[in-house]
């Protein structure tokens, strides 16, 4: 499957509205709200082969990317890089923030796809929440929604 066709899917099946996107850049935490997730900060990657050895999008950030999101659409520093040491990985941990951020208590980590709701919602827009270096959707899972539309 083509990164086009793998970004094309995954915005189709997406229950999300919008994105919140996570990141360090010279030891700052940073978050910033998109409307989509731009595909070039989309990378076409391989899982282990311990996992099944399929293709998968993933977000990737280079400090070009970085810069922009903080520069050009209001990226805001939320704290520094070690918010993001805990008992969890960072992803898990990223979302927590910005659960506890908004008024909302973390329901943890838990099976709703992305196909079903977003990671939170605030004010009726469903948003998911990513940090960078995360998994979006292998390609395994486009290809059982496709199946099941």
């Amino acid at each position: 499957m083509t990164k086009e066709t793998m970004i094309r899917n995954y915005r189709k099946f997406s229950a999300a509205d919008a994105y919140i996107i996570g990141f360090v850049y010279k030891h700052d935490l940073y978050m910033v709200t998109l409307d989509e997730i731009y595909p070039r900060f989309m990378k076409v990657e391989r899982e282990s082969s311990k996992k099944g050895g399929r293709e998968k999008l993933q977000l990737r950030l280079c400090n070009k990317y970085k810069e922009q999101l903080i520069n050009r659409h209001g990226a805001e520093k939320i704290g520094d890089e070690t918010m993001l040491i805990s008992n969890y990985n960072k992803g898990v941990t990223f979302e927590k923030l910005v659960s506890e951020m908004n008024g909302i208590e973390y329901r943890g980590k838990d099976s709703v796809g992305f196909w079903v709701a977003g990671d939170i919602e605030l004010n009726g827009v469903q948003y998911q929440i990513k940090l960078e270096g995360a998994q979006i959707v292998v390609s395994s899972t486009l290809e059982n929604l496709k199946k099941s539309a």
